[in-house]
């Protein structure tokens, strides 16, 4: 069997990094979703402490918090990042700089996450603010004065969440 030029193309389209990355998060996010609907149904809530490091008895414990809400909240997280990765193989095409602008949308979808399951109003604002700085990069991905003008725009109204989300606290 001979390979036309036309069948290594699709081959390696379907095997770029975009491609396996859309896959990935589409099927956790279609899990996550999942996953959600059996924590309606079976009414569950799942905390889980993990214990980062412990020195001369004082521990620091990271709590995540798992219930159905937030599990479906990550699944469409999940399945919107991948569809945004899925359009940027065809939207970007030829654009050398591939890898930065898949890190720095896992980045968000990380920060995103971080924010969905703490319970803890303190890791919520690092969530918040990791948000705030990735969505920064994002804006000013094409490093010119247009972006550079809306990714100010977006640090400000960042700015504005943070004392809203302060205010809400007091």
């Amino acid at each position: 069997m001979v390979c036309g030029a036309d069948d290594i193309f699709v081959y390696f389209r379907f095997m770029s990094i975009c491609f396996v990355r859309f896959v990935f998060l589409f099927l956790l996010g279609w899990s996550c979703c999942a996953l959600g609907s059996y924590f309606i149904i079976n009414d569950l809530v799942y905390f889980i402490d993990w214990n980062i490091i412990t020195l001369n008895g004082s521990s620091v414990i990271m709590t995540f918090l798992f219930d159905w809400m937030s599990l479906l909240f990550m699944g469409f997280v999940f399945i919107i990042s991948s569809l945004v990765i899925l359009y940027r193989d065809d939207y970007m095409f030829g654009d050398l700089n591939i890898v930065r602008f898949i890190s720095l949308v896992l980045m968000f979808v990380v920060s995103m996450m971080f924010l969905i399951i703490s319970p803890n109003v303190i890791r919520i604002l690092l969530g918040w603010d990791g948000l705030g700085l990735v969505s920064y990069l994002l804006v000013i991905y094409y490093q010119n004065v247009k972006s550079y003008g809306a990714g100010i725009l977006t640090v400000l109204s960042n700015r504005i969440g943070d004392v809203a989300l302060l205010m809400a606290i007091a």
